[in-house]
């Protein structure tokens, strides 16, 4: 197996709780300090490897703005990153479970709803995994009652994650919100790799 279809050791480098305190101290103005949290899924759920992600300001963790559910998933030469999110009146079984993985164990898949357009291609180049947002537009997010289509990428290894992450206008391509400033660069602080199950 290529590390391009290495769901494992992707699943391990992912889970973690991931700081861009270094960043947002040298250049406060452009870069709120962020914390994102993954937390390994049991493989039955997916029958495969999972990640539960919160990601949220460092100085209110207990109200994430952005959860996410990840299938890793092989697929021919490369990884994809599967895309849930968990449904409204799920969120509340969800939010802190990244911090207190007991919760997990409530998850359900019908908690969950798919977002077409927004899985992510990944593949394996020098020493880390790339991830990039599948081709075309259509990861629709509606900001400021504005529709804008995503324009995300990541870079991750053992122990940095580096991410962009921008709204762009579905005609004219133009930024609107996000990665203004550039990629944000997280360091691993808390290491959950040990939680990752061999499939």
């Amino acid at each position: 197996m290529s590390h391009s279809t290495d769901a494992l050791t992707l699943a391990r480098y992912m889970a973690g709780e991931f700081s861009n305190m270094a960043q947002a101290i040298a250049n406060p103005p452009l870069f709120a300090h962020i914390k994102v949290c993954m937390r390994p899924i049991p493989n039955h759920f997916f029958d495969g490897q999972g990640l539960y992600l919160e990601q949220a300001y460092s100085s209110a963790t207990d109200q994430p703005y952005r959860l996410r559910v990840f299938h890793i998933k092989p697929v021919d030469d490369h990884l994809e990153l599967i895309h849930y999110k968990p449904k409204e009146e799920a969120k509340a079984k969800f939010i802190g479970a990244a911090r207190n993985p007991a919760q997990i164990k409530d998850f359900l898949l019908t908690d969950l709803e798919p977002m077409p357009g927004c899985d992510m291609i990944v593949t394996w180049q020098d020493n880390s995994f790339h991830g990039v947002v599948e081709e075309g537009k259509g990861c629709k997010i509606i900001r400021n009652n504005k529709e804008s289509y995503l324009d995300n990428s990541f870079q991750i290894s053992a122990n940095a994650l580096i991410s962009i992450d921008r709204g762009r206008d579905p005609v004219t391509d133009e930024i609107l919100w996000g990665s203004l400033a550039g990629a944000f660069q997280f360091e691993k602080i808390n290491d959950f790799s040990a939680e990752v199950q061999p499939h």
